[in-house]
Protein backbone atom coordinates (compact mmCIF):
# COMPACT_ATOMS: atom_id res chain seq x y z
CA UNK A 1 0.00 0.00 0.00
CA UNK A 2 2.70 2.17 1.10
CA UNK A 3 4.75 1.26 -2.21
CA UNK A 4 2.33 2.25 -4.47
CA UNK A 5 1.58 5.68 -2.84
CA UNK A 6 5.29 6.53 -3.39
CA UNK A 7 5.19 4.71 -6.98
CA UNK A 8 1.96 7.27 -7.83
CA UNK A 9 3.60 10.29 -6.07
CA UNK A 10 6.70 9.66 -8.21
CA UNK A 11 4.65 8.92 -11.17
CA UNK A 12 2.95 12.11 -10.86
CA UNK A 13 6.61 13.96 -10.42
CA UNK A 14 8.05 12.78 -13.59
CA UNK A 15 4.47 13.28 -15.70
CA UNK A 16 4.25 16.71 -14.69
CA UNK A 17 7.38 18.12 -16.70
CA UNK A 18 6.26 16.87 -19.63
CA UNK A 19 4.50 19.95 -20.67
CA UNK A 20 7.37 22.37 -19.52
CA UNK A 21 8.53 24.60 -22.42
CA UNK A 22 11.64 26.57 -22.44
CA UNK A 23 10.96 30.20 -21.69
CA UNK A 24 11.15 33.26 -24.00
CA UNK A 25 11.77 37.09 -23.43
CA UNK A 26 9.10 38.86 -25.03
CA UNK A 27 9.33 40.15 -28.43
CA UNK A 28 11.56 42.93 -29.09
CA UNK A 29 13.21 42.68 -25.46
CA UNK A 30 16.71 43.87 -26.52
CA UNK A 31 15.72 46.35 -28.69
CA UNK A 32 13.96 47.85 -25.95
CA UNK A 33 16.38 47.85 -23.30
CA UNK A 34 18.69 48.87 -25.89
CA UNK A 35 16.96 51.88 -26.81
CA UNK A 36 16.27 52.74 -23.33
CA UNK A 37 20.44 52.59 -22.43
CA UNK A 38 20.97 55.26 -25.09
CA UNK A 39 18.16 57.77 -24.09
CA UNK A 40 19.28 57.54 -20.57
CA UNK A 41 22.97 60.02 -21.03
CA UNK A 42 22.71 62.25 -18.08
CA UNK A 43 25.04 65.03 -17.43
CA UNK A 44 27.72 62.86 -16.04
CA UNK A 45 27.81 60.33 -18.92
CA UNK A 46 28.09 63.61 -21.01
CA UNK A 47 30.76 65.44 -19.05
CA UNK A 48 32.79 62.05 -18.73
CA UNK A 49 32.80 61.28 -22.77
CA UNK A 50 33.80 64.83 -22.95
CA UNK A 51 36.55 64.75 -20.32
CA UNK A 52 37.58 61.37 -21.61
CA UNK A 53 38.69 62.75 -24.89
CA UNK A 54 42.43 62.90 -25.75
CA UNK A 55 42.24 66.52 -27.13
CA UNK A 56 41.20 67.33 -23.63
CA UNK A 57 43.46 65.35 -21.72
CA UNK A 58 46.17 66.93 -23.83
CA UNK A 59 45.19 70.61 -23.45
CA UNK A 60 44.52 70.34 -19.52
CA UNK A 61 47.75 69.13 -19.32
CA UNK A 62 49.40 71.88 -20.95
CA UNK A 63 47.99 74.08 -18.80
CA UNK A 64 49.06 72.68 -15.60
CA UNK A 65 52.51 72.73 -16.99
CA UNK A 66 52.09 76.57 -18.23
CA UNK A 67 50.84 77.50 -14.74
CA UNK A 68 53.57 75.57 -13.26
CA UNK A 69 56.22 77.50 -15.46
CA UNK A 70 54.47 80.85 -14.54
CA UNK A 71 54.19 80.49 -10.41
CA UNK A 72 58.16 79.31 -11.05
CA UNK A 73 59.45 82.41 -13.13
CA UNK A 74 57.47 85.08 -11.01
CA UNK A 75 58.61 83.39 -7.71
CA UNK A 76 61.99 83.66 -8.81
CA UNK A 77 61.31 87.65 -9.25
CA UNK A 78 60.04 87.69 -5.66
CA UNK A 79 62.09 85.81 -3.75
CA UNK A 80 64.97 88.81 -4.68
CA UNK A 81 62.98 91.02 -3.17
CA UNK A 82 62.34 89.25 0.10
CA UNK A 83 65.19 88.29 0.99
CA UNK A 84 66.83 91.65 0.53
CA UNK A 85 64.44 92.65 3.71
CA UNK A 86 65.77 91.63 7.08
CA UNK A 87 63.64 90.56 9.78
CA UNK A 88 63.95 92.50 12.64
CA UNK A 89 61.09 93.22 14.78
CA UNK A 90 57.91 91.96 16.58
CA UNK A 91 57.13 89.29 13.24
CA UNK A 92 60.37 87.50 14.19
CA UNK A 93 59.08 83.88 16.63
CA UNK A 94 60.70 83.80 19.50
CA UNK A 95 61.74 80.10 20.84
CA UNK A 96 59.32 80.86 23.96
CA UNK A 97 56.29 80.34 21.29
CA UNK A 98 57.74 77.48 20.23
CA UNK A 99 58.12 75.61 23.30
CA UNK A 100 54.48 75.12 24.22
CA UNK A 101 53.47 72.17 26.53
CA UNK A 102 50.75 70.65 24.55
CA UNK A 103 49.15 67.26 26.42
CA UNK A 104 47.50 64.48 24.35
CA UNK A 105 44.96 62.18 24.84
CA UNK A 106 47.03 59.69 26.03
CA UNK A 107 48.57 61.94 29.03
CA UNK A 108 45.32 62.33 31.68
CA UNK A 109 45.58 63.60 35.15
CA UNK A 110 44.79 60.65 38.04
CA UNK A 111 42.09 62.54 39.89
CA UNK A 112 41.83 60.17 42.96
CA UNK A 113 44.57 60.32 45.45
Amino acid sequence: MKDEFIHKKIDAAMHSIDKIEKASPRPFLFTRLEARMQNEKNAWTKISSFVSRPIVAFACICLVIFINAMVILFSNNTRNTTNSVTQNGPELATADEYSQVSATLYEFENSKP
